[in-house]
């Protein structure tokens, strides 16, 4: 092209550029004034603005270049503008001095030196404070001064309050709470949102209560609470359960506990849940049942709902209530037990029906052997368990064999369990495809070994014998739909089954990916210190459709100072102890370079005081120096590199010795 410069191979054309190129750049001026403010207070508008600024330099000179460096030589280079690399630098720079250098911070002043502040600096780090501007550098500084301390004091006033509150709360919740963790969509935790939880968290109405009992349903997704005081929390359901309370789901907070009025007084210490029902027992034995009256569940000789907890008027005084999905089970003073509800599958236990619609309305006796003496009761979903001082009874829904009978068939009238006959009973439980039982081994009083037995679906079931090979025993056992928990011996919380949702309270392994374990593992949360906050050991647990909820005694352990105490002691034993075997790992290992440098001398010394034989003349007696030449042997005239077979020399005392000698001689 005419006028234009030359191009040839090996020559990099490069489109001149000339100041006004950029500096006419209407952007330009902005970061120029924006480089000059080397302390200034860059808002994020500017930052971004500059940010763009930059960016849009770069992609014009890009375009720029690119035009004029085309050529169809492909050793063609480009350089891009100077000038742009020094904009995008100094965008750069400006994006974060604005963050390095704010006004008015406390964080940021406490560490300078206010006096040494200029004037222009102290003002509009007081203007960004809020503070007069006006008056001398002294006025300034101590204005300045002033003002930091007001916010140090404010924000020590604030650190005072929280730790005050958090004092308060912390001393109510350790003299007891409920926890719960596990699935939370029909507010089943208690806890105000409809949140999952994977560790278990306190439910805030409840500290300080003394919970005695606590009951959830694997039918109804609800949470009972009984309280020291006799009072009952109800929560959970999504607001269609069996709360006990007056009202529909929209003015009934189901999500949070709730006190169920009609109950106080009544000195109610113990609950259970169906899936559409409620019982409540009395201090003195009275039984009080509300919800959907179905099948007749509610033991009021009728099907109509009630909301309210309804007094039943038995006449027989009862200590121990269990439900199941849609029956009852009720244990009394004069240890007898009568049943109610549907008699589906004959978890009735009072013999066969002529269709599985029908029910008992009222409660009815189940009759066992008249030797008998009854102490415990447990209502699975569809099947019922019954110990005495010396055997163990099941009927109803056989599925996955928890009836314990070694098969899988339905019993309508109570069926001995012959695994168990002679065994003392201390806890039984049943869940919706298994049920379990805690037995006394001597010289054990208040524990002993768990057996399971069932479906080991998602492995809530585990298998027969010792808990966890017999290292740990076991006061209480719980089942849930499809986990377990248990109270050791200890006082501690074991967990196995089904965690999802996070219903067991653990973590059951490095495999994230796996959602239950057939293994019981300790619950660490309950008898220790908890985000400052003392934890006591479980007292009562609750298992329901995936989720769990615990009751504490009051915590007992080391105060928080005490605890940071021990704990820096511990520290300070591990360091010893690191110290000590660190000490003893060295001593170890100077004793082994000592013994190889021993052992190197050793070898040294007999290879130069042995007879060397020589590997090229096997004639040669061995090794001997020339005088003229001592690398040379005397003997052969090899040198004493090719002297390497070493041998020793007999001792002259042992009889092998002096037989050589002789020999030679």
């Amino acid at each position: 092209m005419h006028g234009s410069p030359k191009r040839e191979r090996g020559y990099t054309y490069t489109k001149p550029t000339t100041k006004a190129n950029n500096t006419a750049h209407p952007a330009v001026k902005f970061v120029e004034e924006l480089k000059a403010d080397g302390n200034g207070n860059v808002s994020l508008a500017d930052k971004l603005k500059a940010a763009a600024v930059a960016e849009k330099l770069k992609q014009r000179d890009s375009k720029d270049s690119s035009q004029s460096n085309v050529n169809n030589d492909s050793t063609m280079t480009r350089h891009p503008p100077k000038a742009t690399t020094n904009l995008i630098a100094t965008v750069a720079a400006a994006k974060f001095r604005g963050a390095t250098a704010p006004w008015g911070s406390y964080t940021f002043l406490e560490s300078l030196d206010i006096s040494s502040l200029s004037n222009e600096k102290l003002k509009r780090h007081l203007k960004a404070r809020g503070e007069l501007t006006e008056g001398s550098k002294i006025e300034l500084t101590d204005r300045l001064m002033s003002s930091l301390e007001e916010e140090m004091k404010r924000e020590l006033a604030i650190k005072q309050e929280i730790e005050a509150k958090h004092k308060q709360v912390a001393l109510l919740e350790e003299q007891g709470a409920v926890y719960a963790v596990g699935k939370n969509n029909m507010g089943q935790l208690g806890l105000g949102d409809f949140k999952d939880r994977h560790t278990f968290t306190v439910v805030p109405i409840t500290r300080g209560r003394y919970c005695q009992h606590v009951s959830t349903s694997t039918g109804a997704n609800m949470s009972f609470a009984t309280t020291e005081k006799h009072e009952i929390f109800a929560w959970g359901g999504g607001g269609m359960g069996p709360m006990g309370l007056k009202g529909s789901k929209q003015n009934v907070r189901f999500e949070t506990p709730q006190l169920v009025v009609a109950l106080n007084g009544e000195e109610i210490i113990m609950t259970s849940i169906g899936a559409n029902h409620a019982i409540a027992i009395s201090k003195g034995g009275d039984l009080f049942s509300w919800g959907k009256g179905d099948f007749g569940v509610l033991g009021a000789r009728s099907t109509m709902k009630v909301e309210t907890p309804t007094f039943l008027g038995f006449d027989k005084p009862a200590s121990v209530v269990s439900c199941g999905d849609h029956h009852t089970c009720i244990k009394t003073t004069g240890n007898e037990v009568y049943v109610f509800g549907h008699s589906a599958n004959g978890r009735l236990g009072i013999g066969s029906c002529e269709t599985e619609t029908r029910f008992q309305p009222f409660p009815v006796q189940v009759r066992l052997p008249a030797s008998q003496v009854v102490r415990l009761v447990a209502c699975g979903s569809d099947h019922t368990l019954v110990s005495t001082k010396s055997t163990t009874f099941s009927w109803g829904s056989g599925d996955g064999g928890k009836l314990g009978h070694g098969d899988l068939l339905s019993r309508w009238e109570p069926t001995e369990i012959t695994g168990l006959r002679g065994c003392n009973i201390l806890d039984i439980s049943a869940g919706t495809w298994h049920s379990a039982c805690v037995v006394r081994i001597p010289p054990m009083k208040d524990s002993g070994y768990l057996y399971t037995f069932g479906s080991g679906y998602q492995r809530s079931a585990w298998a027969r014998g010792g808990f966890w090979n017999g290292q740990i025993t076991v006061r209480r056992v719980f089942c849930g739909s499809s986990h377990n928990a248990v109270i050791a011996s200890d006082g501690n919380v074991w967990t196995w089954g089904s965690n999802r949702h996070g219903a067991l309270g653990r973590s059951i392994g490095k495999n994230t990916n796996s959602m239950f374990t057939p293994n019981p593992g300790i619950v660490i949360e309950f008898g220790t210190i908890v985000n400052r906050i003392g934890r006591g050991l479980p007292k009562s647990v609750a298992c329901g459709r995936e989720y769990t909820i615990v009751a504490t005694t009051a915590y007992d352990g080391p105060s928080e100072e005490e605890a940071l105490e021990i704990l820096a002691m511990q520290r300070v034993k591990e360091a010893e102890e690191r110290k000590r075997q660190a000490d003893i790992s060295r001593t170890k290992e100077e004793e082994m370079r000592l013994q190889r440098e021993q052992e190197l001398e050793r070898q040294k010394i007999r290879y130069l005081t042995s007879k060397r034989l020589c590997t090229m003349d096997p004639k040669c007696p061995g090794f001997t120096y020339e005088v003229n030449r001592p690398s040379c042997c005397r003997e052969c005239g090899f040198s004493v590199a090719y002297h390497t077979i070493v041998v020793d020399e007999p001792s002259t005392e042992s009889a092998e010795g002096r037989q050589n000698i002789k020999t030679v001689e």
